[in-house]
């Protein structure tokens, strides 16, 4: 997806793996509050809940207008619920510094609103043909 954000120079890609990261980032790019994004940003090391050394890849790390920088897991809720994803998302957390993110959020398919995201995809698709030409 090509996107503007005034963290960017000028209009740049922005890849996502699933259409939840896909409505994730129609909906973090109409925000005014949104300075920038960084799709997967280096690996988090870790000490995982079975007690043993691993490393976590945020699909996203966003940094808001006020310098808040919050590292984002995106996941479907059914994978979240059989992998007990959120107790291995209290381990990757603990293992944050703040110089990487001030905060970690776990977005799921519940906590996506469809129309709101739809809503602002079709925003995004109006300025589109613009936004290519300056990327390219």
């Amino acid at each position: 997806m090509v996107a503007p954000l005034p963290g960017f120079e000028r209009p740049r890609i922005i890849h996502f793996e699933s259409a939840l990261e896909y409505a994730f980032l129609c909906l973090m790019l109409v925000r005014d509050d949104v300075h920038h994004i960084r799709e997967q940003p280096p690996a988090i090391s870790y000490v995982g809940t079975d007690g043993r050394p691993a490393r976590h890849v945020f699909d996203f790390l966003v940094t808001k207008t006020d310098g808040e920088r919050v590292a984002v897991a995106i996941k479907p809720m059914q994978r979240v619920l059989k992998l007990n994803f959120a107790s291995e998302l209290e381990a990757v957390s603990a293992a944050v510094t703040k110089s990487f993110a001030d905060r970690v959020l776990l977005v799921t398919d519940q906590h996506i609103d469809r129309e709101a995201a739809a809503e602002a995809a079709r925003t995004l698709a109006w300025s589109r043909s613009s936004l290519t030409e300056v990327a390219a």
